[in-house]
């Protein structure tokens, strides 16, 4: 698929949107590697020790640069606005054959922090608090509304595979006007 047929699709941009938003830290209206490494920072500290802190940082590192500013080389100053990050992520996930390796890579280690009781599945609370991670703050019905759509067997928990696969098919699928899910970030915003 090419990156003008992600951005022919309403639903995929405001996917893109839902996540900019959410990962707007500082709510200026830019994307910038702080926002990324503030939310890695926030990871870092809900694992409560700092074995792989590196990965973690290399990971939304790789994440900011890769999708958001398009493979482009990334400073402390970089600052991307939400039209260019929605064309980059477009480009992203259909050209760069770096992306997907990077968000398989960032998902399997997400889940295992998002597991914090290492249970091998992702309850409703650990969902909720991973989401305040990215925002800053708790979001109960924007957080359990994702959960729901991510848990596809309807069991009240969230596995490996289902959380992989919700976010992987967010970024990579080109949705239909009927079916917008997944969404692991929350309701769309409106493109």
């Amino acid at each position: 698929m090419t990156p003008e047929n992600f951005l022919s699709s309403s639903i995929w941009v405001a996917r893109v949107k839902t996540y900019f938003k959410l990962m707007d830290v500082n709510g200026d209206g830019f994307l910038s590697l702080s926002d990324y490494e503030e939310i890695a920072d926030r990871f870092i500290e809900l694992q409560g020790n700092s074995s792989n802190s590196e990965e973690i940082q290399t990971l939304f590192h790789d994440l900011f640069k890769n999708v958001i500013a398009g493979g482009a080389s990334v400073d402390a100053s970089t600052k991307i606005p939400e039209e260019d990050a929605v064309s980059n992520a477009a480009k992203a996930v259909s050209v760069l054959q770096s992306t997907l390796e990077v968000g398989r890579r960032k998902n399997e280690v997400f889940f295992d922090l998002i597991d914090t009781d290492n249970s091998g599945e992702i309850s409703r609370e650990e969902y909720r608090t991973y989401l305040a991670i990215y925002s800053g703050g708790e979001q109960k019905e924007r957080a359990d509304k994702a959960f729901n759509s991510i848990d596809t067997d309807g069991n009240g928990s969230i596995t490996r595979a289902e959380f992989i696969e919700g976010h992987m098919g967010y970024w990579f699928t080109h949705p239909n006007e009927q079916n917008h899910s997944p969404l692991p970030y929350g309701p769309l915003v409106d493109a």
